[in-house]
């Protein structure tokens, strides 16, 4: 049975952590033995724990953390991983040095963001540390990485994953329309993201504000929660959005969510590939989305949703328009949507990592051999 020791330093639950999890579920399946290291206070973790896996409280309080590096170096000793695989950049730093004292697993590394390496000395250090293999989440990711000088021999594109939208419930689809105020003559435009800089919510609010004089049945929610939410709440009032937006907080039955709008919004500045989209199309929902990261790369322009370019609301605004005002648009591109979804698997990003695995491995025995390479 191979061990791999995932670790992960991120406190909130994002989709980089609902990543992890389901690869880890994907590996446990295979028969293989999964194990975390992330902080106490870590979403993943927790969540990780009550689904049985084995799970180890590592700090990780800052980047160059070296009491968490002797932690999960001891940890690495007393495990004996074949796989060690860093997710999120602090877990990259404490996890590459840890490495230094002890080298023995495999080392990969996920990279899930499109921002270029930062030509600081910690992080050109960072990037001269041992590392086997880099799996950039989509070809946008990946060429961030190599026109930041990482040699791109090392980076496989390994594209995130989902489980399959259940079936759609038309009874509980109109439930919870009614529950949010929705009546099925008007169209939701649903958003899943955190509240946070960089997500375009700001952008979003007044490209609805410019929509609704076109579509004035578009309604729009908003689920999640984070930093900005005070802010966008104000921002809203202030354009009269109040009949028009709602704000959703943190939501446990996305599937469910999806089911119940009419398209999908996400007006990010930048996206390493989009998970929430993917989910979306799942779900059969169409997507209007900025043309940034790896988006174009699962959204096809004009055929399972609109792009628009980045931080041009008046732009999204008409894609908003034109897709609440477009019954038939809607349900061909929400098909096509569902089948292009199907091609991004979890199962198949578990194996498209398991590659990865081997890659590594075999790279470090051709390493081994004198005069190799």
């Amino acid at each position: 049975m191979r061990r791999i020791l995932h670790v992960d330093s991120e406190r909130p639950w994002r989709g980089g952590q609902n990543q992890v999890l389901l690869l880890m579920r994907h590996q446990r399946a295979r028969g293989q033995d999964p194990h975390l290291a992330a902080p106490a206070q870590a979403a993943l973790l927790t969540r990780a724990a009550a689904e049985g896996f084995a799970v180890h409280p590592v700090a990780m309080r800052g980047t160059w953390d070296m009491a968490s590096v002797l932690e999960l170096a001891g940890l690495l000793r007393s495990l004996s991983p074949e796989v060690v695989h860093w997710h999120a950049a602090k877990a990259h730093a404490i996890g590459a040095l840890a490495s230094l004292l002890d080298p023995g697993p495999v080392r990969v590394l996920s990279r899930r963001v499109v921002f270029p390496v930062r030509r600081t000395l910690g992080s050109r250090l960072l990037y001269a540390l041992p590392v086997d293999r880099i799996a950039a989440i989509s070809g946008a990711v990946r060429d961030a990485l190599v026109q930041s000088g990482v040699d791109s021999r090392k980076i496989d594109v390994v594209p995130s994953g989902i489980e399959p939208s259940p079936p759609p419930d038309p009874v509980r689809r109109a439930e919870l329309r009614r529950s949010l105020g929705c009546g099925e003559e008007e169209v939701a435009a649903i958003t899943v993201s955190a509240l946070s800089a960089g997500k375009g919510h700001e952008d979003l609010l007044r490209a609805a504000a410019a929509a609704i004089r076109e579509a004035p049945r578009l309604r729009l929610w908003l689920a999640g929660e984070g930093p900005l939410e005070g802010k966008l709440k104000a921002n809203a009032r202030a354009l009269g959005l109040e009949a028009v937006v709602q704000f959703l907080g943190f939501r446990t039955d996305i599937p469910l969510l999806l089911h119940a709008g009419d398209f999908f919004c996400l007006a990010t500045h930048s996206e390493g590939l989009g998970s929430s989209i993917l989910e979306a199309m799942s779900a059969g929902l169409p997507v209007v989305a900025t043309r940034v990261g790896g988006v174009p790369e699962i959204v096809e322009d004009e055929s399972t949703g609109i792009l628009v370019p980045a931080a041009d609301p008046a732009a999204l605004a008409g894609a908003m328009a034109r897709m609440a005002g477009d019954r038939g648009l809607r349900e061909t591109m929400g098909a096509r949507g569902r089948e292009r979804a199907s091609r991004f698997s979890a199962e198949r990003t578990a194996e498209m990592t398991e590659r990865v695995y081997r890659a590594g491995r075999e790279g470090r025995g051709r390493a081994e051999v004198p005069g190799a390479g």
